[in-house]
């Protein structure tokens, strides 16, 4: 059974807009970590964060193991199974994320979770306007190039924080290669020789 994309977006911004619109201003100020397992967890009230944390977490659970995986993706299990499954790993999830996976139950989508973790994980970034930078270079980078680096890609990708990738590829020959969003920038001699050759 293949789910389309806007499902899972569906489910992703639903569950941020429901997290978004339940958590007050003060959250931040009262928040205090033994809350989250303690008896006053009824009241507790998670943030954004916090369940894109868990989502994380249930993420790397499924797809870590190939066996839990199988399962889950397997329809001939019940979904109520597959949920005691994940609560009993996990007996400390906030009360926002048990509602939203028994949700899940009730739709046969549990397996969806890995989607919908990464899916969640783009709309936090977007709301913090953070961009993910993948950097690939011919050689090392120096260390001192940090600072100015990241101002050039803030300003480049029009974003408040920059999560850099670094790697470095001597196939370039030179130059390097910049991905972010849907956007690669390559200006590396390889591509340059490459292009050079074909007009030939």
């Amino acid at each position: 059974m293949s789910v389309s994309t806007k499902v899972i977006s569906s489910y992703a911004k639903s569950l941020f807009q429901n997290v978004s619109k339940s958590q007050t201003s003060n959250v931040e100020k009262n928040f205090k970590i033994n809350k989250i397992t303690s008896s006053e967890q009824e009241s507790f009230l998670p943030d954004i964060y916090i369940v894109g944390e868990e989502l994380l977490l249930l993420r790397a659970t499924l797809i870590s193991s190939e066996k839990l995986l199988k399962l889950f993706s397997n329809p001939t299990y019940l979904e109520q199974q597959k949920l005691e499954i994940l609560l009993s790993l996990f007996p400390g999830l906030t009360l926002t994320m048990k509602s939203f996976l028994k949700v899940l139950t009730e739709r046969s989508h549990l397996s969806l979770i890995p989607a919908i973790s990464d899916e969640y994980s783009k709309i936090i970034l977007k709301c913090k306007n953070t961009t993910k930078v993948n950097l690939i270079t011919a050689s090392k980078l120096e260390k001192n190039l940090g600072t100015l680096l990241l101002k050039t890609l803030k300003k480049i990708t029009k974003s408040e924080e920059i999560i850099l990738t670094t790697s470095y590829n001597p196939k370039l020959l030179g130059g390097l290669i910049l991905e972010y969003n849907s956007v690669a920038i390559d200006a590396s001699i390889l591509k340059e020789f490459s292009l050079f050759f074909s007009e030939s």
